[in-house]
Formats: structure tokens, C-alpha cells, sequence
């Protein structure tokens, strides 16, 4: 695809997503998750393994969420754990990368133990408390299993990024270039 054709789709979708935040602020709207579709691609030495994933569908921004979780992490997670992140939007035919801002969009992260906002041995704020989840490193080897638990997604701003549109997600996680995880998603946000 050509390098003038790519500025010209880039700048259709930032008007596309000015407007759209512009109208969701007016109308104090709320986003809703559908059509949520997974499947891992981790590879058989990979140290988490996903069993289930289930999220209630439509899912409202704000709003309650169902989840159900089943995995299992086989060896405990440390630092380094280098994790990247790829977001792509749908812009007529293509698919166009969401750019990394404020560690939002399609981010590298060299160690994103060292960024997470929790330090450890300090509890663990809500949701991850009553889920039994761990909010910092280093994760302990174990299983990790939600079934059908409700979990609210505040009145948060929306960034840019997240305005009506079909996206597709890819998360991959190493360890000492061990793979932890490998996930990719498929949603629609309308």
C-alpha cells in the first residue's frame, strides 16, 4: 500500500474517531463490546495456558461485566517480562495499527513489571482483590479461574482510540525469552 494512500486513511480515521468522540461526549453514551471472539496463539512450551475465556456480551463502557477465566501458569512470573502489544482498527477494507500514547494502543513494554502501578506487598485494589488476582510481579505458578464473576468497568474516560469501530488485539508475553502468553481478540465496539 502506498505511503500517500496510508496518510490519507490515517486522516480519515482521526476525523472519524474526533467525531465520534465528540458525539459520545454530548450524548453521555456508553460503549458496547460485541461480537468478542479469542483464540491463543501460544506455543506448546508457552508458561500460561488459556482454557476459557467468556465475557458477557453486549459488555456496556461503564458498566458490569461477566467474566469467566480458566488458566493455568506453569512457572512463576518475574521481571523481566516483556510484553507487546498490537491494536488494529478497521478502516473501510484495512487495517490500520492504533499508535502507542500514554502506553495505550499498540505498545512494546520491556518490562512491564517494572510499570505496573502496584507495588508489591502492598494489598491489591478492587477488582483484582475479590477476584483473588495478583496486581504485581512476580505471579505465582498456579491456576487462575474465574466462573461468572461480576466485575464493573468504571465511568473512565474513553481514550481515542476506543471509539465505535472493529478491532483486533495480539498480546504476546516473555519472560528471559521464555514465552509466558500469546492471546489475540477480535471485537466490535458500537
Amino acid at each position: 500500500m502506498s505511503q500517500s494512500l496510508m496518510q490519507v486513511i490515517r486522516r480519515l480515521d482521526e476525523k472519524i474517531n474526533t467525531v465520534e468522540i465528540v458525539e459520545l461526549q454530548k450524548q453521555g453514551a456508553t460503549l458496547k463490546l460485541k461480537q468478542f471472539d479469542w483464540v491463543t496463539c501460544s506455543g506448546p512450551d508457552a508458561l500460561a495456558r488459556i482454557n476459557e475465556l467468556d465475557i458477557s456480551d453486549p459488555l456496556s463502557i461503564p458498566g458490569n461485566i461477566t467474566i469467566t477465566v480458566d488458566s493455568v501458569l506453569s512457572a512463576d512470573v518475574q521481571s523481566p517480562l516483556k510484553v507487546a502489544v498490537r491494536v488494529q482498527k478497521k478502516v473501510g477494507f484495512f487495517w490500520i495499527d492504533v499508535p502507542c500514547v500514554d502506553n495505550v494502543g499498540s505498545c512494546d513494554y520491556e518490562d512491564l513489571c517494572a510499570i505496573i502501578p502496584f507495588p508489591p506487598g502492598e494489598p491489591c485494589p478492587e477488582p483484582f482483590l475479590s477476584l483473588n488476582l495478583p496486581c504485581n510481579c512476580p505471579v505465582s505458578k498456579g491456576d487462575y479461574v474465574l466462573k461468572n464473576k461480576l466485575v464493573h468497568i468504571p465511568d473512565e474516560h474513553i481514550p481515542q482510540f476506543l471509539a465505535r469501530g472493529q478491532y483486533s488485539v495480539q498480546v504476546q508475553a516473555s519472560m528471559n525469552s521464555q514465552e509466558v502468553v500469546c492471546f489475540q481478540s477480535k471485537f466490535a465496539l458500537v
